[in-house]
Parts: C-alpha cells; structure tokens; sequence
C-alpha cells in the first residue's frame, strides 16, 4: 500500500495533522467557543465531509474506523438542522468536524502501516467503540428534531437543548482522549515495529531515542493547610515506613472532591521530611485533563522532563528516569484517566502497575470517590478517605483568608458542614461581602452562589460537584443517577434495614448496584447505618431536579401515607419504621407544604398525625406545624382544620413543659371556637381538658376541675364516647392530687370503662397508671403494682414511649415504699431511659428523685444529692412547683442525715412554701414532718411534737396511711426523750400498725427499734433485745444502713447494762462500721459514746476519755445537744474515777446545762447522780445528799428504774458516812430491789455488799 493513497488536499491534512503539541487540548468540561457564527462552523463541516467523501471508499475496509466515518457522514450532511437552536448545534457540528479530521488521520495511518484489527492500542479502540454510540444518538436526536411539527418542537425545545448540551460535553470528552492517545506518525510506526518483533512500552507505547529533556516543575507548598495533620502524619509515617522497609509506599488519598486531597498531596511533597529523603525527586502530575493511557504517559513524561522528538512518550526513558535514584510521584485527580471504560482503564492500571513495580518509586494518587486502582498492591492499613474538616480547622480557614469570622461566618460554615472547598470559597467571598450578606444569600440560592465566576473544579464548587455526577462510573451507571436523585429528597438518607421496602417503592430501579455506584464517587456514605448524601450534594440536585417525577411521586406518597400512620395503632414493625424515617417524613411534608400538593386536606391532616407522632417520641419542634398554621393562615381553609392544627401546636408545646406557650395557644383555639360560627363541641370540649391539664400543672386545681368538668359536659352533648373517657381520666387526676381517692378512683373506672367500649388501647393504658398510682397513694401495693403493670402492657402495645417511661417509674416508686430497692433502682432507670427518649424534661425530673429516694434509703447521700439537685434543675425547666417543693424536701432529708440542720430547715421551709403554692396537702404534710425531725435534733420539743401534729393532722386529710405511720413515730421519739414512756410506747405502737397497713418494712424496723429504746429504759432488757433483733432483721430486709447502725447501737447499750462488755464493744464497733457507710455523723458520734462507757466499765480510762472526746467532737458537728450533754456526763464520769474531781464536776455542771436545753429529763438525773458521787468522794454529805434527791426525782420522771436503784445506792452511801445505819439499810434494800427489777447484776452484788456492812454494823452495835 502507498502512503499517498489518501489523496487528500495539503490544506485538510494539515488542519488534520496538527499535532498535539501545537494546538491547545478541548477542555473536556467546557463548551466550545464559535466565535460569533455558525458560519464557521459550517465551514469546518464542508471541508470536513470533502475529507470524508473522497477517503470513504478506502476506509470502509479499515476495522472500527468504517461504522464511525459513515456515522460522521450521515450526520454531517444533516446540517441544514442547525437552522433549528442554531448556536447549540453549531458548537457540536464544530467539534464533529474535528472529530472527523482525526478519525481521516486514523484512518491514513492504517493504510500507511497496514494494520489490521488487533494492531490497533486497546484504548483506541475503546474510544472509536464510544464514537460510534455517540454518532447513533446525535444522529437520532436529528432526525427527532426534522420530523416533529413546530408546534412540539417547541414544546420539547427544553428537553431537546438539554440533550445537545450532554452531547457536546461527551464530544469534548472524546476529543480530549482522541487528541491524548494520538500521536500518529510515531504511534503506529511503533506498532508496525512491534509486529516485526521490536520491543515496546506498556500497551504498545514506545518512541524512538532522539529525547528532548525539558526542567520538572517542582510542587508548591500549599499556603493554607488546616484540620489534615493527622491524615498529613499518617502519609508521612506510612512513606518513612516504607523506605526504611524497603518497600515503597502506594497511597491512595481518597475523598468526595473539594475535600483537600490535592491540597493534602502537597503538603506531603513539601513537607521536610520528604524534600530530605527525595531531594529534587519528587513530581506532581496532574491528570484533570488526561483521559487516556497515551496522555497518562505523556503528561509523566513531560513532568519528569523526558520527551521525545516525536512529541510522544518513551516508557523506556522514563524508567530509566525513575529507575535512577529515589523519587516520589502524586498522580493528581487520577479518577480522570481511570474512569474510563473495559479496555481503557486496564491500560491505564496497567501502566500505573509498571511504574509501582520499581522499588525506586514511592506513589501518591489524589482520586475521588473510595476505590482504589486495581493492579497495584496499596500500602495497608490504607489510608481512610478524607471526611469534612472540625469546626476549629474551618475557622481557621475563613479567618485566614477572609479574616472577618463571626455569628454569621460561623452558621455558613456549619451549614456547608466543614467541606473545605465550600469553606475556603465562602471565605474568598467574605472579603468583598459581609458573612451576614453571604448567610441571607446561602439561605436564598444554597450551593448556587458559591463559586469566583470561573468554571473550574477549584473555584466553583457547583462546577465541582458536578464533575463528580458526570464522572465515568456514573455514566456507566446512568440509573445511579435516578437513586441520588431520591436520596437528595431525604436527609437521613435509606437506612440498611429500609432497602428491601425501598426497592417496593422504587419499582425496576437496582438500588444496591446504583448504591455502589455512587459510594464509589464518593456521592453517598454510610453513616450510622444509613446511605446518605452530603448536604452540598443534597441542595445541590434538589436545585437541579436530579430527580424523576416518577421517583418523587411514588417518595410523596410513601412518606405522606406513612405521615398518616396512627403510631398508637401500627404494629411494632411499623411503628419502628415510623421512628426509623421521622426526619425523611418531617422534610417530605415541608416540601409538600411549600409546593401546590393536590390534596391540600389530606396533606395537612397527615401533619397533625405526624405531629403528634414526633412529639410522642420526645421530638418538640414546631416548625412543622407553625409553617403549617402560617400556610393555612394565607390560604382559603377550613376552619375546623386550622384549629385542631393550632390545638396540635399547644399540646407539642404542653409535652415541651412550655406550659405558657401551651396555654396561650390552647386559650386561642377556645377563642376561635367561641367566636367562630363553625360549632364542633368535641373540639372544644378537647381543648378544654387540655387546658384543664395545664391548670392542674400549675397547681391551679379548682380552675383544672371546672374546666375538665365542662369538657364533659359538651362531649356528653355530642355523644363523644372517647371525649367523655379521657375527661373521666382527667378528673380521675384531679381528684388524686386533691386526695379526694374515693372520687378519683370512680373517674378512673369510669374511664376505663369508656376506652374500653371505644376500644382505645393507649386510652386504657393511661387509666391504668392512674388506677396504679391511686392505690400507691393508699398504700394498697399488690394492686398498684398490678395496674402498673397492666398500663405497661397497653403502652407497649400502642407503642408509647412516654407512657411506659411513666408506668416504669410508677413501678419505681411502689418497689421502693416495698423496701425491693434493686428493683426500684432499676425501674427508675428504665423510666429515665424512656424519658430521655421522649425527651420529656418533667418525667426525667421524676426519675432523678425516684433515685435520689433510693440512694438516701443507701445512705448513698453524695449520689443522693447529686439526684435531688437533677431533679430539681428539670423540675424547674418543667415550671413543675410540685416537683420543686418535692426536691427540697429530699435536699432536707440528706441535709439532716449529715447534720447540716441549717440547709436541712431552709430546704423544709423551702418545700412547704412551694407545696403550698401547689396545693399540695400531702407535700406540706411531709414538710412539717421533716421540720419536726429538725427540732428534735435541735431539742426544741415543743416545736417539734407542733410540727408532728400538724404533719399528723394533713397525713390525715390526704388519706395517706404512710405519712400517718413517720408522724407516730416522730411523736414517739419526743415522748421518749421526755421519758413520757407510755405515751412513747403508745405511739411507737400506733405506728408499728399503720406501717404494717401500709406494708413499710423501713417504717416497722423504725418502730421496733423505738420500742427497744423504751424497754431498754424501762430495764424490760429481754424485751429491748427482741425488739431490736427485730428492727436488725427488717432494716437488712430494707437495706437500710443506717436502721442497721442504730439498731447495733441498742444492742450494744444493752449488753452494757448487763455487764456483758465483749458483746456490747462488737456492737458498738458493728455499730460504728454501719454509721461510717451511712455517712451518718450523729450515728458515729453514740458509737464512740458507747465504747466510752463501755472502756469506762472496764476501767480502761485513757480509752474511754478517747472515745468521749470522739463522740463530743461528733455531736458538735452534728449540732446534738442531748448527744454533748451525755459525753460531758462520760468525761464527768471517767475524771470521777481518776479522783480529777474539779474537772468532774465541771463536766458535771456542762452536761446538766446541756441537758437542760435539750429537755432530757433522763439525763438531767443522771448528771444530779454524778454530782452526788463527785460530792461523797469529797465527803460534802449535805450536797451529796441534796444532788442524789435530786437525781432520784428526775429518775422517777423518767421511769427509769436502774437509775433509781444508783440514786438509793448513793443515798445509802451518805448515811452510812453519817453513821444513820437504819437509813442505810432502808436505802440499800430499796436500790437492791430496784436493781433486780432492772436485771443489773453487778449493781445487786454492790447493793448486797454494802447492805451486808450495814447489817454487820447494826448487829455489832446491837452486840455493844
């Protein structure tokens, strides 16, 4: 064949023949210019055809090239169309001119060198394959365009210019690649060549040995480079690594764009390290605009600065180059020559395999999306694909380059979520116009206005984002585009657990391969179990109406259905996916609200649904159902639609614990209903209870009862079954918190009864928790915990969130009045996990105080304040009075535990002035109690046996057996202090009844141990011992620690008394290890008080001295005056002992003045009997004498039968001193008696032996 059977004309070939480095390359993504005419374009295209024309007949014999030139002439002859969108079509007829002149030259090519199919480079080949596909549709869409009529011509006009414009983006996609993989005369020289068995580069790419060097262009140090220096530190270990190993790293920088992966690169080439270890060997090649093995090659060559005469690639000097010395490569934006099609990318994988494959090479790839090139062994652990900056690292940014950072600046770069190509342009943006400006404009046109009036992937970040939805894996995938489309409709995106009822919805659309297609161009991610779109990408396709309207038909009517879904009603599969889409619901119904939705009723009757569903679940924004109300408000609508949508916007805010706004709202809604001539009783009667509801949180309780009562009332007018039942529950509220019981028992039956007829599963529920909490109120727990537990079930079965956190804390509060703290502890937290869900602020301050409850019960008081004061910040974010009032009463419990009486009063006054805000006569009750605990502490008897009483009196009132039980017991305490032991025995006794009533076991074991305290009094020791065995076993049962501490308190006083020293100090120390867990100061103070007796028994003073500065030092601290005034006794007693009888007396004199504040009748004897033995010892017998008297009065007051046994003991003492030997017997004989009485042996045997001497006296006196 000869080389000149082209008879071609010089002018064509050499338009034809211009080579690549003479003419600048057709940017891929830009439209051509046509300088003004179409002219010229016709032009191009008359030359063009000459060309074609006269080679047709030779190159119909030339595989590939034959289909594509009789395409190129059937649709180059068509150009009388351009007639037709003329300046459109000129552009792409311009380009097929081009196209045409390459593929002649392709053409003469083959018949120079007389190659046949196989000969010609794969990616050549793949190209051609894509022409022609190309050619076939423009040549449809012409022949479209000739035989429609003017009239649907120009109804399709858009659709028409929308497809020439996506083919004049793909011709320039083939020129590019054409221009890249051409370099003719040596290219097919060098395959003729191989034929003869010369060697050749990767996929038939050699060149001859004339080389023409050019100087690398080194890379840039980027100039702002913030938030990558983990991924920086990782690259750079990874590349160290590697070199010291041996093995070259291979990194793949991955990433969405605009994400900084080649800012990253070249961070890691400039950085020190790497200039160190590289030197001048480190290379940057971009590959934006290389679409082809060929250019690939190319575009290395010229970077490395090796290129032959020809203008084409040698791979041999280019391995020789990078087979030299050590050098690192980035291939910038590699997805441009990878993303392409069968054989084109193998020979682009194939020549990045062959530079990989030289140990000399370390390689970065900057590549969007999330796969990695294949062939190529990449360096493991992989490094992760690049996510969105920090906030600090995006502010660093902006103040950077825009250096005006503010509110403003700050929800810009919030809303555009840190990408950093949005962050860097915004801020670019920032230095002409305000962050503010830009705000109102982000809020007007989104992704729209983020561009520098250039369209390039760096400076328009549209531009950018559309690179990546025509990438070459998504044109492979066209449907790929359809599910972005659909996903830009959702904010949270699929869930993994949706996609099979996605694929219903989705009908014929592959959603699992569409998935992969976009995750691999990094267009979706997996977040949480959720395929989900950026929401750059999202504004983005929403603006562009990515979507079919077929899609978003079948999506509207998905989500508008499920928006409609009765959560109470829907099985738990459905009802979980209801919560699995609620955000992707809430933004289906925005966008339908602001578009012209055809079935406006439907739609908003679908909102109310939703409303109630969101809110149900603890979501309490009211954008939804304000904008919905706005709406309704501009347009024509029904009244009775606008109400119960301004009636669904008060009760959101009524789950809010925004009790004002819930009013105000609700108080609109009965307004309209009384002054709007559209009459609906059961709508009013509806808002009417609510209001009565929001009256009750406020305390407000009569207001509450007239309003429920009237609600009733008008839905008894209209025969609204389900009306009367929730009227008859909201009574049923009322009446508990006004503890009329009997009332709100009957409200509630009457309740359940109407649910039940109205088949209202969430309606029995909430009856049942009602009936729970009545019978809790009157102590009646079997059938408390019963009803909880039937509420449980209803709520669980109409899927409510809020309601099985309320029935989780009922159960709380009745397992902990059982002393079942285990169970207690965990139903309030099951209750505060609900709660937290719900996102109900008052039930999560509920729960804080069930806890609070429970650990004050522990005695863990850090945990139980820490509880209380949780409680009390929700209580107040809830305006919850009662709530409050409650709090402060369990901050006074923990503040007397530790003694700290000051705080204990201040938050009892505290609870009573709120209870009584809130009417709460319960709460007020429980307040006088917790004062009169104070007082007793304090030693104000009279205040506190008042505060008992009246705390006795509203126990009554509110019916609260409980309440009425501590109230006996408090009194009992007092009595017992004024040693008024049968009315101490009668009240510990009441007690003891109303707490087995109301199945107390702390409240028995509390009453047994007051029991033991008077018998121990009384000297009825076997009694005592019983007794407080008894209150030992009940306080474990209860887990009450400090019960424990105290009981082992008495049993050590008991065995003290009788002389049985080794098992009173084991209580004792029993005793003190219960009251140091129970942080208990008053309790460790009576521990150390007792062993100071006991050591005091055994003579072992120092110790005993010890232990009673230990204890006084406990009493201070706990403000005990009773507590000081005994110690000062002890010390009295042991200085008694030691003969130190001026501090005796002393201690003596402080201990009866201490006793006398405190009203301790019993103590006050006791210190009277000190003095005497103080007296005797110094044989001032009148004195002596004066104080035993004085001791024996008080002793008799106190029924305290040793005690007076000690004061005759005394009294005999004296008059044997005085030689009144009949006075002596008579004393001594009384004290023995009274000591047998009061089984204290040693005390007889001392009676007996004094007694003998007297005897002996009298009878040698007789003898005289």
């Amino acid at each position: 064949m000869q080389s000149n059977s082209f008879s071609i004309p010089k002018a064509i070939r050499r338009m034809f023949h211009a080579s690549p480095s003479d003419s600048q390359p057709i940017s891929v993504h830009s439209s051509e210019p046509i300088g003004g005419s179409v002219d010229v374009a016709i032009t191009t295209i008359e030359t063009s055809l000459a060309a074609l024309k006269e080679a047709s007949s030779l190159m119909s014999k030339i595989p590939y090239i034959s289909p594509v030139a009789g395409l190129l002439l059937q649709v180059l002859t068509m150009r009388d169309e351009v007639k037709q969108n003329k300046e459109e079509w000129g552009v792409v007829m311009r380009k097929l001119g081009r196209v045409a002149g390459l593929v002649v030259n392709v053409g003469e090519s083959c018949q120079k060198y007389n190659l046949e199919e196989n000969d010609l480079p794969p990616g050549l080949r793949s190209i051609l394959r894509s022409l022609q596909s190309e050619l076939g549709g423009i040549e449809s869409l012409l022949k479209k365009s000739t035989e429609i009529g003017p009239i649907k011509k120009a109804l399709l006009r858009k659709d028409l210019l929308r497809k020439i414009k996506q083919y004049d983006g793909e011709l320039s996609n083939v020129l590019q690649t054409f221009q890249a993989e051409l370099a003719l005369d040596a290219r097919f020289e060098q395959i003729a060549e191989r034929r003869k068995g010369i060697p050749a580069g990767p996929s038939g790419l050699s060149g001859p040995s004339n080389v023409i060097t050019s100087i690398p262009q080194e890379p840039h140090s980027p100039q702002i480079f913030f938030g990558r220096d983990a991924e920086l530190a990782e690259i750079l270990h990874m590349i160290l690594t590697g070199i010291r190993g041996s093995r070259p790293a291979r990194i793949a920088i991955l990433g969405p764009g605009g994400y900084g992966k080649t800012t990253l690169a070249n961070a890691v080439l400039t950085h020190p390290q790497v200039q160190e270890q590289f030197g001048g060997a480190r290379y940057f090649v971009a590959c934006e605009s290389v679409f082809s093995s060929g250019a690939l090659l190319v575009e290395l060559a010229k970077t490395l600065g090796v290129l032959d005469g020809g203008s084409d690639a040698s791979w041999s000097h280019i391995h020789a180059v990078l087979s030299s010395k050590d050098s690192i490569i980035c291939l910038d934006n590699f997805e441009s020559p990878w993303e392409q099609a069968g054989d084109m990318r193998h020979s682009v994988e194939e020549l990045l395999s062959r530079v990989t494959a030289l140990n000399s090479v370390t390689l970065l790839i900057t590549i969007r999306g999330t796969m990695r090139p294949g062939q190529t062994l990449w360096t493991k652990p992989a490094l992760a694909p690049l996510n969105t900056l920090s906030q600090d690292a995006a502010r660093d940014i902006w103040e950077e380059i825009g250096q005006n950072y503010d509110d403003a600046a700050e929800e810009l770069i919030i809303s555009v979520d840190y990408v950093p190509l949005a962050v860097s342009l915004l801020a670019h943006l920032a230095q002409a116009t305000s962050p503010a400006l830009l705000l109102k404009e982000w809020n007007q046109n989104q992704t729209k206005f983020i561009q520098m009036g250039q369209t390039h992937r760096l400076s328009n970040l549209e531009y950018s984002i559309q690179l990546s939805i025509d990438s070459g894996r998504m044109r492979a995938n066209p449907p790929a585009k359809d599910l972005l489309g659909v996903l830009s409709m959702l904010p949270d995106g699929i869930h993994t657990s949706q996609l099979g009822r996605f694929k219903e919805i989705l009908v014929e659309m592959d959603i699992l391969s569409n998935l992969r297609t976009l995750q691999q161009c990094s267009l979706v991610h997996v977040i949480g179990e959720r395929y989900q779109t950026h929401p750059i990408i999202r504004h983005f396709c929403n603006q562009q109406e990515v979507i079919s309207s077929k899609y978003k038909d079948s999506l509207q009517n998905f989500y508008i259905n499920l928006a409609s879904s009765s959560s109470s009603e829907a099985q738990p599969k459905y009802h979980a996916e209801m919560v699995l889409e609620i955000n992707n619901t809430k933004a289906m119904l925005f966008d339908l609200l602001k578009s012209n939705y055809g079935n406006n009723s439907k739609l908003v009757e679908a909102i109310i649904t939703f409303t109630y569903f969101h809110v149900g679940i603890g979501d309490h924004s009211d954008k939804l159902i304000s904008q919905t109300v706005e709406t309704l408000q501009q347009r024509p609508s029904d009244t009775s639609v606008l109400l119960r949508c301004l009636q669904a916007w008060g009760k959101l805010y009524y789950y809010a614990s925004d009790i004002e706004n819930a009013k105000v709202k609700m108080q609109e809604v009965e307004g309209l209903c009384l002054s709007s001539p559209y009459n609906n009783s059961s709508l009013h009667a509806e808002v009417l209870r609510n209001l009565s509801e929001l009256y009750q949180l406020e305390g407000a309780l009569n207001e509450a009862e007239v309003s429920c009562q009237k609600a009733l009332e008008l839905h008894q007018i209209a025969n609204d079954v389900l009306g009367q039942a929730n009227d008859h529950r909201g009574l049923g509220d009322i009446f508990l918190s006004l503890r009329r019981l009997d009332e709100a028992e009957a409200s509630y039956r009457e309740a359940l009864k109407f649910h039940q007829i109205a088949n209202d599963v969430l309606g029995q529920a909430n009856d049942h928790k009602g009936l729970g909490d009545m019978y809790l109120s009157l102590s009646r727990l079997d059938e408390a915990e019963a009803s909880y537990r039937e509420a449980l079930e209803f709520h669980q079965i109409a899927n409510d969130v809020l309601g099985q956190a309320n029935d989780y804390l009922g159960l709380g509060d009745m397992y902990l009045s059982l002393s079942r703290l285990d169970e207690a502890e965990a139903s309030y937290r099951e209750a505060l996990k609900f709660h937290k869900i719900a996102n109900d602020v008052l039930g999560q301050a509920n729960d804080h105080r069930g806890l609070g409850d429970i650990f004050l019960s522990l005695s863990r008081l850090d945990e139980a304040e820490a509880s209380y004061r949780e409680a009390l910040k929700f209580h107040q974010i809830a305006n919850d009075v009662l709530g409050q009032a409650n709090d402060y009463l369990g901050l006074g419990d923990i503040f007397l535990r530790l003694s700290r009486l000051n705080e204990a009063e201040a938050s009892y006054r505290e609870a009573l002035k709120s209870h009584k805000i809130a009417n709460s006569v319960l709460g007020q009750a429980n307040d006088h109690k917790g004062l009169g605990d104070i007082f007793l502490r304090l030693s104000r008897l009279d205040e506190a046996e008042a505060s008992y009483r009246e705390a006795l009196k509203s126990h009554k009132i509110a019916n609260s057996i409980l309440g009425q039980a501590n109230d006996h017991k408090g009194l009992g305490d007092i009595f017992l202090r004024l040693s008024r032991l049968d009315e101490a025995e009668a009240s510990y006794r009441e007690a003891l009844k109303s707490h087995k009533i109301a199945n107390s076991v702390l409240g028995q074991a509390n009453d047994h141990k007051g029991l033991g305290d008077i018998f121990l009094r009384l000297s009825r020791l076997d009694e005592a011992e019983a007794s407080y065995r008894e209150a030992l076993k009940s306080h474990k049962i209860a887990n009450d620690v400090l019960g424990q501490g105290n009981d082992h308190k008495g049993l050590g006083d008991i065995f003290l008394s009788l002389s049985r020293l080794d098992e009173a100090e084991a209580s004792y120390r029993e005793a003190l290890k219960f009251h140091k867990i129970a942080n208990s100061v008053l309790g460790q103070a009576n521990d150390h008080k007792g062993l100071g007796d006991m050591y005091l028994s055994l003579s072992r003073l120092d110790e005993a001295e010890a232990s009673y500065r230990e204890a006084l030092k406990f009493h201070q601290i706990a403000n005990d005056v009773l507590g000081q005034a005994n110690d000062y006794l002890g010390l009295g007693d042991m200085y008694l002992s030691l003969s130190r009888l001026d501090e005796a007396e002393a201690s003596y004199r402080e201990a009866l003045k201490f006793h006398k504040i405190a009203n301790s009748v019993l103590g006050q004897a006791n210190d009277h009997k000190g003095l005497g033995d103080m007296y005797l010892s110094l044989s001032r017998l009148d004195e002596a004498e004066a104080s035993y008297r004085e001791a024996l009065k008080f002793h008799k007051v106190a029924s305290d039968v040793l005690g007076q046994g000690t004061d005759l003991h005394g009294l005999g003492k004296v008059h044997m001193e005085r030689s009144q030997l009949e006075d002596a017997r008579s004393m001594f004989e009384k004290a023995l008696a009274m000591h047998k009485k009061a089984h204290a042996p040693v005390w007889q045997g001392l009676d007996q032996k004094q007694l003998n001497i007297v005897l002996s006296k009298m009878d040698k006196a007789t003898q005289e």
